[in-house]
């Protein structure tokens, strides 16, 4: 009876596992043919936004310079991206320092503004996944 019990309480911990990983996976939206998520605060959702970049073909990563070893991950970015004929396909401002775009393969222009600094990145989407890295001046405390 005992090894019985112990089964049951292995398989309840292993679904509260499951659902506590569940609830930290990022919530997509949509946009027309274009779908999103963003987050990535604390480092539980840092993980589950990198373990699902793999069904997005564009990740962009957000942070700031803090003057140390190692950079200040940022949210409250204003992000637009656009296709090859200047159609804006994307407005939104970022929940984290993540944001995975699924697109259809095409040519893009995104456009990122954060604490008053304008970034510009071209990047084609296609076969291969796209990882886009950006920093922006200053910290996220304000300093410079």
């Amino acid at each position: 009876m005992k090894a019985r019990q112990f089964l049951v309480a292995v398989a309840a911990a292993s679904l509260a596992v499951g659902a506590a990983a569940q609830s930290l996976a990022p919530r997509e939206h949509a946009r027309g043919d274009i779908s999103y998520v963003s987050g990535g605060i604390g480092s539980d959702e840092a993980q589950a936004m990198r373990d699902a970049a793999v069904d997005y073909p564009l990740t962009l990563e957000l942070a700031a310079a803090a003057g140390g070893p190692r950079d200040e991950y940022i949210a409250d970015a204003r992000v637009r991206i656009r296709d090859s004929q200047g159609s804006e396909v994307l407005a939104t401002r970022t929940e984290g320092p993540f944001l995975l775009v699924r697109l259809p393969a095409g040519t893009y222009d995104v456009d990122v503004e954060w604490n008053g600094t304008h970034k510009h990145k071209t990047v084609d989407v296609g076969e291969r996944r796209q990882y886009v890295m950006l920093e922006f001046p200053g910290s996220v405390d304000g300093r410079r």
